[in-house]
């Protein structure tokens, strides 16, 4: 804990970190390690949570109001979903995202593993109010009430992005579409 009281710069923000930490921390281990199911794996998603919510501390502003809870919860999720797809490999990671998506649409045809690294390369190229909601909703399987809690929006306004993105992505899947044949 010590490193990350380091990382902040007022005695107010050491304080608080210290409050969530000793509050939150047996919560968000439970929320990692239902998402993980390995105990290790799960202490390591709340370690990067932590060192996340370092950044994003002025987000916090009750340190025991259920928003708090929410978002922490939200947050050691995305961590734990990102030590998954650390260890699944690519092939199935993207039979893993075909899965979920419910869709049969231009963006579900190219969620092949000869495609994929293209795809990740037009995602990068969004705009980031775009590839932000785009990432949370595919790769975090985030809720749209999730996602506006972590950016400060509505709901609606997320729905809003994530659809805007989806649209100018498969406009660039069609513009790129040779670039998508030859890979």
């Amino acid at each position: 804990m010590f490193l990350f009281l380091a990382l902040l710069d007022s005695m107010e923000e050491q304080e608080k970190f210290t409050e969530l930490y000793q509050h939150y921390r047996h919560f968000m281990w439970y929320v990692a390690n239902q998402k993980l199911q390995d105990d290790y794996l799960a202490e390591d998603a709340v370690q990067e949570a932590f060192l996340a919510l370092t950044r994003h501390l002025d987000k916090v502003e009750d340190v025991y109001s259920p928003r708090t809870k929410k978002f922490l919860a939200t947050i050691v999720r995305s961590k734990a979903v990102d030590l998954l797809r650390r260890q699944k490999p690519e092939e199935e990671f993207v039979e893993y995202l075909a899965k979920e998506s419910g869709s049969a649409d231009i963006l579900e045809q190219y969620l092949t593993k000869e495609n994929y690294n293209c795809l990740i390369s037009c995602i990068l190229e969004l705009d980031d109010s775009y590839r932000v909601i785009f990432e949370y909703k595919y790769m975090y399987e985030l809720s749209d009430a999730q996602i506006g809690d972590i950016l400060g929006i509505s709901a609606k306004n997320v729905n809003v992005r994530y659809f805007r993105a989806r649209k100018k992505l498969q406009e660039m899947i069609l513009k790129e579409g040779d670039r998508f044949e030859r890979a």
